[in-house]
């Protein structure tokens, strides 16, 4: 069990991180991975992270199960990120946690770093990508996804361009994060990155998440969304940045 300071870290982790997600429909992963990479170990942190995901997926399967875009999904996304999922599994288990934390670092402000200039251009119109580049964003994603259960800015980004409508978007890829994550799941206890508070954790943060989509609706419509997630995003850069010092 970890210490006091660090359960209030992730109680307020999973707020923020959930708080971003509702308001903005993305970013919940890659910003508690980030930030919590400062408080808890990351095996364990992510494990953690990705048993909440199961249910938060899991519930959103059971209400948008209809606009599921089954086709895409099985066909293209989920073939494409499983290719690339195993390798990000087994660089994670080679890098020692320093070398860890300087990648995760990198990525996220490659990632924010994109997202503020698209934010800042305020190109909003998504372009057609060419096939190959579709497939290497996908098992980019399924690599990010294997290694840090963030592999969601790649895949957000190649599924924007691919699924109409906002209910099609998130049913599908809350059905891929619950198939990636069951796969993850699997993997963690067969390697036994799973224990005993791997699974009671999530428990003691569910009132935090529940909160955090509270405290997101409350927002969504009184804040400037185009604002907030530029703030987001800085966040996440300079979060980034700490990282690889």
């Amino acid at each position: 069990m970890p210490e006091t300071s660090h359960l209030i870290a992730a109680l307020c982790i999973i707020l923020l991180a959930h708080t971003v997600e509702t308001v903005t429909g993305f970013g919940c992963t890659v910003v508690a991975v980030a930030l919590g990479a400062f408080f808890m170990r990351l095996e364990n942190w992510i494990a953690t992270l990705v048993v909440l995901a199961l249910v938060q997926s899991a519930w959103l399967i059971l209400r948008g199960w209809r606009h599921i875009r089954w086709g895409v999904l099985l066909k293209r996304i989920i073939p494409c990120c499983t290719l690339g999922m195993p390798l990000g599994f087994v660089s994670f288990e080679m890098l020692a946690s320093s070398a860890l934390k300087h990648v995760l670092g990198g990525f996220v402000v490659v990632v924010a770093g994109a997202e503020l200039y698209r934010l800042f251009r305020q190109e909003h119109a998504p372009r057609p990508l060419p096939e190959w580049a579709g497939a290497g964003l996908l098992a980019g994603g399924g690599f990010f996804h294997g290694l840090f259960a963030s592999g969601g800015p790649l895949v957000v980004y190649y599924a924007s361009r691919v699924i109409e409508g906002k209910a099609g978007f998130r049913a599908t890829l809350s059905c891929l994060w619950l198939a990636l994550n069951i796969g993850l799941m699997t993997t963690f206890a067969l390697t036994g990155r799973l224990n005993d508070w791997s699974l009671v954790e999530p428990l003691v943060l569910l009132p935090a998440l529940v909160s955090g989509i509270v405290l997101g609706e409350f927002l969504h419509g009184r804040v400037n969304e185009l604002a907030f997630k530029k703030a987001v995003q800085v966040l996440l850069f300079l979060t980034g940045l700490s990282l690889l010092v």
